[in-house]
């Protein structure tokens, strides 16, 4: 059987806000249907679940290494911080330290004493009939053995001339 080429009309073609043979357009018209999936199980894939965990856990082992990482360094610079704090205290008290030996030394020499003694207290030296040495007076006089009460007394004057000697 043969078949013959036909050649059909050129569609004219028109836009959809025209009327046809007039009537409206058609308008499109959606059905809603209510789907009921409750009773639905949705299958697990276990590789996907392993594959999110291992992610997890590869994430959570950076966020470790990265914290410990700063945590450290965070430290290196309080310590740093500390050591020189620590430092310019020591050598404060260094000065503080030759400053007092240097006092030390000032204070050690008699002179020094006895003439701010003189100057800043108004203190003399000590007149020779003030003295008693102990050790000289008889023995009836003092007792060591039990305590005295201060009272005012002659004072010998063997023990007078016995200090003038040892000067």
């Amino acid at each position: 059987m043969a078949t013959a080429v036909q050649v059909l009309p050129e569609t004219r073609r028109r836009s959809r806000q025209t009327l046809v043979a007039g009537r409206a357009p058609v308008r499109e018209v959606y059905f809603t249907k209510r789907i009921d999936n409750s009773r639905l199980v949705r299958e697990v894939d276990q590789s996907k679940h392993r594959e999110c965990y291992v992610l997890a856990g590869l994430l959570g082992l950076a966020f470790l290494l990265c914290f410990a990482y700063a945590w450290q360094h965070f430290q290196c610079v309080r310590y740093g911080y500390e050591i020189e704090q620590l430092r310019q205290g020591q050598i404060s008290l260094e000065k503080w330290n030759r400053e007092l030996k240097a006092e030390e030394q000032r204070f050690d020499n008699r002179l020094f004493i006895e003439g701010k003694a003189q100057s800043e207290l108004g203190l003399k030296p000590a007149d020779p009939s003030q003295v008693v040495n102990a050790d000289q007076l008889p023995d009836g006089q003092v007792s060591l053995a039990e305590p005295q009460l201060a009272e005012s007394r002659p004072i010998p004057t063997a023990a007078i001339a016995g200090l003038r000697r040892t000067r």
